[in-house]
C-alpha cells in the first residue's frame, strides 16, 4: 500500500511538471497568435487596394486586355507552394495540410515547400521539392517573397509554368482554421466580378496592359505573404487550443490521481486502525 501511495506521489508530481509546460507554451503560442493577427490585419488595406486594381483594370477592359499571366501555358508543369509549420504541438494543423496535398499533387508537379514539417514528410515519402522557402514560415521575410514571385513569374512567362496553386490554411477565428487550395496563376477575371469596384473612371499609362503586367507580380507577393501570415496565425491558434486542451487534461489527470492517493492513504489508516483494534482484543 505505501508503495502505491508513492508511485500515485511522483505520478501526480510529474503531472503537475507537465503541467506548467503546456501551461507555458500555451502563454507563448496566445502572444505569437496576439502578433500574427495584428500583422494580417495590417496587410489587408494593402492587399485589398491592389486586388482592386487589378478588378478595376480588367472590368473597365473586359477582353481587351492580353497578358502572359491571364493564360495558362498548356505545355508546363504545374506548381504547388504548400505551407506547414516549423515546430509540432499544434493539433491536426499539419495533417489536414498533408491530406489536402496528397489529393492534389501528380507525379509530375512541382512543389515549393514552406515549414520544416512538410519537408520532412516529403523526404520521408522520397517526394522531390524546392527547398530555398523552407524556413519562411519562420522568418516571414517579404524579401523571400519577392524572390520567389520573381522566379515563378519568371518560369510563367518562359511557359515553363502551366498554373501556381498555393495550399495553405485560413484563418477563420481562434477556433475554426481550415486548409484552402487557392490558384494564383493564371489568374482568372471571374475572381473579381463580385468586388465592389470604384466608378470613376480611370487612365491606365502606358497601357491597362502594361500595368496589369507589372501588377499582377505585386498583387502575387502580396497574395503570397498574406496567405503565409493566415497559415502562421491559424498555426499559433490550433498550438494555443491543443496545449489548452493539455492543460486541462492534466489538472483531470491530477484531481483523478489525488482522488486515488486519498483512497489509499484512507486504506492505509483504516487497516492500520483494524490491526491496532485486533492486537487489542488479542
Amino acid at each position: 500500500m505505501a508503495n502505491d501511495m508513492q508511485s500515485i506521489k511522483r505520478r501526480i508530481k510529474s503531472v503537475e511538471s507537465t503541467k506548467k509546460i503546456t501551461k507555458a507554451m500555451q502563454l507563448v503560442a496566445t502572444s505569437k497568435l496576439r502578433k500574427a493577427r495584428n500583422q494580417m490585419d495590417e496587410l489587408r488595406p494593402y492587399y485589398s487596394k491592389i486586388q482592386e486594381t487589378v478588378g478595376q483594370i480588367l472590368e473597365s477592359n473586359k477582353g481587351m486586355v492580353e497578358s502572359p499571366y491571364l493564360v495558362e501555358n498548356q505545355a508546363g508543369k504545374h506548381i504547388y507552394i504548400i505551407v506547414t509549420s516549423s515546430l509540432g504541438l499544434c493539433g491536426g494543423y499539419n495533417a489536414n495540410v498533408f491530406k489536402i496535398m496528397v489529393e492534389c499533387l501528380k507525379p509530375d508537379d512541382e512543389i515549393y515547400m514552406i515549414g520544416s514539417k512538410g519537408a520532412s514528410y516529403l523526404a520521408h515519402h522520397h517526394i522531390d521539392y524546392h527547398s530555398q522557402y523552407v524556413e519562411l514560415n519562420s522568418t516571414l521575410d517579404f524579401k523571400d517573397v519577392i524572390r520567389l514571385v520573381h522566379e515563378l513569374t519568371k518560369r510563367y512567362q518562359n511557359q515553363e509554368i502551366a498554373s501556381i496553386q498555393m495550399i495553405y490554411t485560413k484563418f477563420v477565428n481562434n477556433l475554426t482554421f481550415q486548409p484552402c487550395v487557392m490558384d494564383l496563376l493564371p489568374v482568372h477575371t471571374q475572381d473579381f466580378e463580385n468586388m465592389t469596384l470604384t466608378k470613376k473612371a480611370t487612365l491606365f499609362e502606358p497601357s491597362p496592359e502594361a500595368v496589369l503586367n507589372d501588377l499582377i507580380p505585386m498583387y502575387l507577393q502580396s497574395v503570397i505573404y498574406g496567405y503565409l501570415v493566415e497559415s502562421v496565425t491559424s498555426e499559433n491558434a490550433s498550438r494555443r487550443t491543443s496545449m489548452e486542451n493539455a492543460t486541462d487534461n492534466a489538472e483531470d489527470l491530477i484531481e483523478e490521481l489525488l482522488l486515488k492517493y486519498n483512497q489509499a492513504r484512507q486504506s492505509a489508516i483504516t487497516n492500520e486502525i483494524s490491526e491496532i483494534v485486533a492486537g487489542a482484543n488479542a
